[in-house]
């Protein structure tokens, strides 16, 4: 089973009856929706539902971190960010979803829904509709009324909410009051778990004679008091903080994209880690596997109620504010991310959005720093029309002498290109070049000449694109931006391989593959093993070819996409050392995954992959051909990863007997009309054996074709 299931770090208890209700109704109907109150534990239970249903694929959409007043689009972009599905340019992200999922075996728990019931209904009866091995469990307040929607009511726990308190309570306990505080709590399992907290510094005496003054819970609030059946639990649990513990649980109201111990340290002015410490033992802030802190929805919102009562709300919001800022200075100051500077961009990546949205005043420039950050991080995510459409905005309005103006004309040129806007990325890119050389900002230069030569080569316009990057790495070189030249090194030896630059491509290549193994992300390096391999195919080097495209999709194994390019290097490899019917179903595989995500291919990889594809069609018989082709479509990417890994790749060059009666007969002298007459075959098809077997062997003339048969 692949599932992205939320982990707990406690033990599931009780609700055994209603499991086993779940698990009948969930064979019968497609369409699930758990429906009960906040804190009822829905979502709990339908993770334990999904869990154990035997469903090969299981993927969560969480819903609860947007708002009540997303777009339908974004609550599309929910969907498709929990299935991996990719935006493409002129292609709606609704229509991505359907065709991605048309015909995979998936259970989607799409968790709280209640607030984005009719735009979820209208995405569920969509996929219901249009992918019948599609299956929906929700969790939600209230039912979405979708086609062929089972209801299954939740409700509080009964005696199961005994043992439940004393499972998180840890600690024994007098049975009958714990009894009386479970059922005054109406068995709502949130509310349970905190008084068992609590119960660990208060005695359960006193905590059974507080709850009619602490405790509110509400069964059926309406929409304008969605929290108000946490309310009092809430409030009771932060009535018992020291001062210290509450003013650090009510600055953090302003993250709901959760936090780490820096931004926790920055909101609160001082030292945070005993404070969050005491903050999770209570409940108020719970932690995730990643590290990370995080509060419920619920508990922020009550939080974010006392920062506005101590007037505090401006103050956190301008912390928030310049730290979230100064994580994207290295952009501003530097010509290329690290790593982890990159990883932290997309950690805060919800926080930026909250803060745009939220926090920051509209006539404040900062705003072009934080719609940057959001359009990087969607680049890397595969969705940037609605952060670009942001950037832009906010890019027209603001002044030219604007802080973060050259960032943001950056990524307004990788935005065009995207679009293929081709003209308006060398327009940006070019306007950004300016700005910052009349600022004298030397150091970002080598990256913008390389957002420059990227624009130019998307529109085949490799001479002005090496220029540029010539430019690129001169300045780099000048300013010791070590990694940004290896970069840009790379992107020159990619574009010199172009224009038949080969051994000139290989110098370029061979010397940034040490710096970027050392400093780059793994997708930056696979792409670069993959060129350094494309110039061992065009030195006739198929031994080394091999062993750099390996290279490639082992570094690159864990990203679906990103290693398709390497696998169709292997399987190029894989043809011209005969092993046909192996490269074939490669080829095919990576050719279906690329459709399916609507990934384009590079001209000259494109007439490469195709050639080779000719000499496998020509070496096969039609029935071989056959059955390879139907086995590269059944692959997946886990199954072309090992294939494409197989340690006998690579093998001498292999003819095909009546490849190696042509060459032979080429080699007596004979012209193409003449093979043809002899063979009983169309000059055509003389023609096609002579190239592809030039292509097998690596060889550009016929004299050098003879000269082989000669020797062979």
């Amino acid at each position: 089973m692949v599932a992205e299931l939320p982990v707990y770090d406690d033990a599931f208890v009780g609700r055994e009856t209603e499991l086993a209700e779940l698990l009948s109704l969930l064979r019968k109907h497609r369409m699930l929706t758990l429906v009960g109150s906040a804190g009822v534990g829905k979502t709990r239970l339908a993770v334990e539902l999904a869990g154990r249903a035997r469903r090969t694929e299981v993927r969560t959409v969480e819903l609860g971190r947007l708002s009540r007043l997303s777009s339908p689009g974004q609550v599309v972009q929910a969907f498709t960010e929990a299935v991996g599905v990719y935006q493409h340019a002129g292609v709606a992200l609704r229509t991505t979803l359907l065709a991605e999922l048309g015909n995979r075996r998936v259970l989607l728990l799409v968790d709280n829904c209640e607030h984005l019931v009719e735009e979820c209904c209208d995405v569920v009866d969509a996929l219901l509709s249009r992918c019948p091995n599609v299956q929906v469990l929700a969790t939600s307040r209230e039912a979405l009324r979708a086609v062929g929607e089972a209801v299954y009511p939740v409700h509080g726990m009964d005696e199961d909410s005994v043992r439940l308190f004393a499972e998180r309570a840890g600690v024994p306990g007098d049975q009958d009051t714990i009894a009386a505080i479970c059922a005054r709590l109406d068995g709502v399992p949130l509310a349970v778990e905190l008084a068992a907290k609590v119960s660990l510094s208060v005695p359960l005496s006193e905590l059974a004679n507080r709850l009619d003054q602490r405790l509110d819970l509400l069964s059926d609030a309406g929409e304008e008091t969605r929290h108000q059946s946490l309310r009092a639990a809430i409030a009771w649990s932060h009535d018992l903080l020291t001062r210290y513990e509450k003013e650090l649980f009510r600055r953090l109201a302003l993250l709901p994209g959760g936090f780490g111990l820096d931004i926790a340290q920055v909101v609160q002015g001082g030292p945070v880690i005993g404070l969050l410490t005491a903050l999770q033992a209570k409940s108020l802030v719970v932690r995730e596997n990643d590290g990370r802190f995080r509060m419920l929805e619920s508990v922020r919102l009550y939080a974010e109620e006392r920062l506005r009562e101590h007037d505090e709300h401006a103050v956190t919001a301008e912390r928030i504010i310049s730290w979230l800022c100064g994580l994207g200075e290295p952009g501003v100051a530097s010509s290329i991310l690290a790593p982890e500077q990159v990883k932290a961009q997309h950690q805060e990546y919800d926080n930026v959005v909250y803060a745009f949205t939220r926090l920051v005043a509209p006539d404040d420039d900062r705003r072009l720093m934080l719609a940057t950050m959001l359009l990087r991080v969607c680049f890397d995510r595969g969705y940037f029309t609605e952060a670009g459409a942001v950037l832009m905005q906010v890019l027209d309005q603001s002044p030219a002498d604007a802080r973060y103006r050259i960032l943001a004309l950056e990524y307004a040129a990788l935005l065009a290109g995207h679009k293929a806007r081709h003209d308006e990325a060398v327009k940006y890119a070019t306007e950004a070049i300016e700005t910052a050389e009349a600022g004298g900002q030397q150091e970002i230069m080598c990256r913008l000449y390389r957002t420059l030569a990227g624009a130019y080569d998307d529109m085949a316009d490799l001479p002005n694109a090496t220029w540029a990057l010539r430019q690129s790495i001169e300045y780099g070189v000048r300013n010791g931006n070590d990694v940004s030249v290896a970069v840009s090194q790379h992107n020159l030896g990619w574009c010199l391989l172009l224009m038949g630059s080969v051994d000139e491509a290989s110098v370029l290549v061979g010397d940034s593959l040490p710096v970027l193994r050392t400093h780059a992300r793994c997708d930056i390096v696979a792409i670069a093993l993959h060129t350094w391999g494309c110039v061992a195919l065009e030195q006739g080097d198929l031994t080394a070819a091999g062993a750099r495209f390996a290279e490639g999709v082992r570094i690159s194994e864990h990203l679906p996409w990103e290693v398709l390019e390497s696998v169709e290097g292997r399987a190029v490899v894989a043809v011209l050392s005969g092993r046909y019917e192996l490269g074939v179903r490669l080829l095919v595989a990576c050719e279906q995954m690329r459709t399916v995500r609507a990934l384009p291919v590079q001209a000259w990889w494109r007439r490469k992959l195709d050639s080779v594809l000719d000499v496998a069609r020509e070496a096969l018989s039609g029935a071989a051909f056959s059955r390879a082709v139907s086995a590269g479509r059944a692959m997946d990417v886990r199954h072309a990863v090992e294939t494409a890994l197989d340690k006998e790749i690579v093998r001498h060059a292999v003819l095909s007997d009546r490849q190696r009666m042509v060459v032979e007969l080429v080699a007596q002298g004979m012209t193409n009309a003449q093979v043809a007459a002899k063979l009983g075959i169309s000059h055509r098809t003389v023609e096609s054996h002579v190239h592809n077997v030039k292509t097998v062997l690596d060889l550009s003339t016929r004299a050098q074709l003879v000269a082989w048969a000669q020797s062979n």
